[in-house]
């Protein structure tokens, strides 16, 4: 259930009072920059000033060409949690897109792993994402996860064409389930050329890693449509009998997205995707 931001900093405070604060949170949401100032605000209550640059506040984010938190970012944040807090207190760490250190084989991911399974001592670790599925399953397990509350200025548009197209589809179920599998993949046909002249209109000369920078953007659009059928086909569902049907499409899609996270092939993702959705595959 997501909480308002006043909710989520006045429980972290009573929890530090009571010194029972967790090692590791996950802090969700729609948006980034709403993320990183709820984490800055915390922090400001647990190292007592509002000092963006305080040497125990340690952040990283995404910065390699490909969009993607490396190993290497990884290894230099858990050697700064090893070492003695600079002023006495306690060492907080931030992954900024924590999700964007999970993909491909999730190296840095992988890496991090140990250090949720055994915290140095006096830090707190904080998880940013808008995308937490993504995270291995071995992290959010690790992480109390705290959903923020959507803004309004953060919510997406549900009313765009292409959703509406998508989820008037009619007919027999395997006819319905061939129209949608062929509608979502022109969407994503799309999302992939306006990521391509995104980027040309950004890089004026041949880059190394370009491709892996492409593709890691069209990955993240790719998902985010997903994200947006699921809270459209919610949304709709103003019936009991348009909600059983919802719950159906719902963990198509949902099926659809994990089977994407763990580079499933795409069109065989969604060719399962619009079978279960139309009843036609069962397990």
């Amino acid at each position: 259930m997501p909480f308002p931001a006043s909710w989520i900093k006045e429980r972290l405070r009573q929890s530090s009072q009571e010194k029972r604060l967790a090692h590791a949170y996950l802090l969700t949401g729609d948006s980034l920059p709403q993320l990183e100032t709820l984490f800055h605000e915390i922090c400001s209550h647990l190292l007592g000033t509002s000092d963006v640059e305080h040497a125990d506040k340690h952040v990283i984010r995404p910065e390699s060409k490909s969009r993607r938190l490396t190993i290497d970012q990884i290894r230099k944040l858990e050697h700064e949690l090893q070492l003695k807090a600079r002023h006495g207190g306690v060492k907080i760490a931030c992954i900024v897109a924590a999700d964007r250190m999970c993909l491909g084989q999730a190296e840095a991911a992988n890496a991090f792993l140990k250090t949720l399974e055994e915290p140095p001592a006096n830090s707190i670790i904080f998880l940013l994402s808008i995308s937490p599925e993504q995270l291995l399953p071995t992290i959010r397990s690790r992480c109390l996860c705290l959903a923020l509350e959507s803004s309004a200025d953060s919510t997406p548009d549900l009313d765009q064409p292409w959703i509406n197209d998508w989820l008037a589809v009619q007919g027999k179920p395997a006819d319905m389930a061939y129209r949608r599998a062929v509608l979502l993949a022109e969407i994503w046909r799309v999302c992939r050329e306006d990521v391509e002249q995104r980027f040309k209109a950004r890089i004026k000369e041949e880059l190394e890693g370009v491709d892996a920078m492409l593709e890691a953007e069209y990955l993240v659009t790719r998902d985010q449509t997903i994200e947006m059928l699921i809270r459209a086909v919610w949304r709709r569902a103003d019936t009991v009998a348009n909600k059983a049907s919802a719950i159906t499409c719902c963990e198509g899609l949902e099926e659809l997205r994990h089977g994407l996270g763990r580079n499933l092939e795409q069109n065989l993702a969604l060719e399962r995707c619009s079978l279960r959705m139309s009843g036609l595959l069962t397990n």
